[in-house]
This record gives structure tokens, sequence and C-alpha cells, in this order.
């Protein structure tokens, strides 16, 4: 049996993939003690896991009931992510507005980014530090702010898009075609990818891949 913070790291994967798949139904109470039964891990991790997930407002405790899988709120993950993707598209631009090897330089830089982890949890936070540093890159610290709050906006739509191993997968295979068109200096095409990434979370997570936003065209 796993312990400390290994059992909450399986834990947390084990009710997140559950939530994700529709083993959890939104709208279920859910008490740690069942959970811990179900998955025959310790209730300390189970107990911790659900605070996670609260922190994602993806459960609300409800006491002495446990805790009440909250629905994900479909228009503003759209709304979210669109604004995420203004964002990320206009850090590409900029970067490479600069010259081809100031592209080059940011896909090496994310290069370290693109392992694939073996639990939800820390594949979500690779993916706010892949998405962080692609921001960053602008050199504006006004837009990495406004997307760093839009990330804490979007953690549960985040959190469920890389729940179970398949969606991590297809996560870090998204990240590394990014990655590899800047290494190319090919920021058309890095900007449609970023593009087609923020849909296939938003599909992954049942909301559609309807954007708004123009589809950028390859140049």
């Amino acid at each position: 049996m796993p312990e400390g913070n290994a059992a909450v790291h399986e834990a947390y994967d084990a009710v997140r993939t559950r939530m994700t798949d529709g083993r959890y139904a939104q709208g279920q109470i859910l008490t740690p003690e069942a959970v811990a039964t179900e998955t025959s891990l310790p209730l300390p991790a189970i107990k911790a896991a659900f605070g996670r997930l609260a922190e994602e407002n993806a459960l609300r405790f409800h006491p002495p009931q446990g805790a009440l899988i909250l629905p994900l709120d479909l228009e503003e993950a759209r709304d979210v992510m669109e604004a995420r993707l203004l964002l990320e598209m206009f850090a590409i631009d900029s970067v490479v507005a600069r010259g081809r090897e100031h592209a080059r330089r940011l896909g090496r830089a994310l290069e370290p980014l693109l392992h694939e982890k073996h639990t939800s949890e820390a594949t979500l936070l690779q993916a706010r530090q892949f998405h962080g540093e692609l921001v960053a890159a602008a050199g504006n610290a006004v837009v990495a702010l406004m997307h760093e709050t839009l990330w804490d906006r979007s953690l549960h739509v985040a959190a469920a898009s890389t729940a179970g191993p398949d969606n991590r997968r297809g996560n870090v295979a998204e990240h590394r075609a990014i990655a590899e068109a800047l290494c190319r200096g090919e920021g058309a095409r890095a900007r449609r990818l970023v593009y087609e990434h923020i849909a296939a979370i938003l599909r992954r997570v049942g909301v559609g891949d309807e954007l708004a936003l123009p589809r950028p065209a390859d140049a």
C-alpha cells in the first residue's frame, strides 16, 4: 500500500479520474470512507485528496454528509479558455516578432517540460509550468499576471483534462508538438497548435471545441 505523499497522489488520481470518466457523477455526495473502501487507499490520503479537489472547485464539503461533486460551468470554462488562448497566441507572436532564433530558444527552454508523468497531479503541475513559461517569454509582466489569474480560474478544467492516462499522454503530446514547432522557428504552426491544444482540452472535459476566436491560418 502506498504511503505518505505517494498515497495522496494516488488518491487524487483515483478520485479525479472517476469524476472525469463519469463513475462519480456531478451532484453526487462522496464520503472519504466510501472512497477509501472502494480504492483500498488509506483514509488520510483520501481526505487529503478531497482537500485538493475542493481547492480546484471540483468538490464542496457538506459536513457531515461528505463532499458534493460540483458541476463544471461549461460556459465559463469556454470563456476562460478562450481568454487564455488569446494571451498564449499573443506570447507566441511577441517572441516570433523578435526573430526565429528567439522562437527556437523558447522551444528549447520548454523541452524539459515534455516528459510524461505518472500521475494526473504531476501532469497538471507540468502543464501549468509549460503554459506559464510560454506566456512569460513575451516579456510582458501584466500579460503574465493575467494568464496566471486565468489559470487559477481554469484549474477545474485543466485538472479534469489531465485525469487518466489517455488524457495525460494527449496533453504531453500536444505540448511536445508546440515546442517542436517553436524549435524549428515555425511561429504560425506553433500558434495553430496552441489553438488546437485549447480546443482539445475543451473536448476532453465535454465542453466542445467551438471557439469564438478565428482559427489561426498557417503561414
